[in-house]
């Protein structure tokens, strides 16, 4: 089960941004290429705390000794793209597998539902909006995504667009806070967990 991330450690600096699962194979005699598309895109993200104080320290150094290094995953927020105007309860529809779209109800009849740049998380898994989408008069929305669905998404399953969040683990087995006199510092990278 993924850890819940603490509200209380807000990083100074985030990196957000998509590994995406290309391959590319060019020709020995004319150099044209040839770009094959595969699923498995994920997350990435690097958290950078410039300034903890030793209450926050003490937090961050439990949290991530909770987490067991690469073993265990946490609900990583994307502290920038919560939203605080409600649409409305939104249930997935339809979300098939390998889909660059979903189709969603619950929001507000005859209304903007997402701008280009929103995020959503459905099931653990995060995306983000590509293109800005209505609800149309029964309160349903085609979402057109930045990642293809890894798995086919369940009707009915909730969908979080207040504060999205990816379902992440660290990269490494390995982390440390620097700690000076009054202050602390650390960057921790994950990745998206599935």
């Amino acid at each position: 089960m993924a850890l819940t991330w603490p509200a209380s450690l807000r990083p100074s600096e985030m990196t957000w941004g998509i590994v995406n699962n290309n391959r590319a194979f060019t020709s020995t005699l004319s150099n044209a290429q040839q770009i094959v598309g595969y699923p498995g895109a994920y997350w990435q993200c690097t958290l950078t705390y410039g300034v903890l104080t030793r209450d926050q320290e003490r937090e961050l150094s439990a949290f991530l000794g909770r987490l067991d290094g690469m073993f265990g995953t946490c609900n990583l927020p994307a502290f920038t793209r919560q939203r605080t105007n409600s649409i409305g309860s939104l249930t997935v529809v339809t979300g098939n597998a390998q889909a660059r779209s979903m189709l969603i109800a619950g929001a507000t009849p005859n209304a903007a539902a997402f701008s280009a740049g929103d995020y959503i998380t459905v099931a653990g898994e995060m995306f983000e909006v590509t293109d800005p989408a209505s609800a149309n008069a029964q309160g349903r929305v085609t979402v057109l995504l930045n990642k293809r669905i890894r798995k086919a998404l369940t009707a009915g399953a909730a969908v979080e667009y207040l504060n999205p969040y990816s379902e992440m683990r660290m990269t490494s087995d390995t982390w440390a806070i620097s700690v000076k006199p009054v202050v602390s510092n650390g960057s921790y990278q994950f990745r998206e967990a599935f």
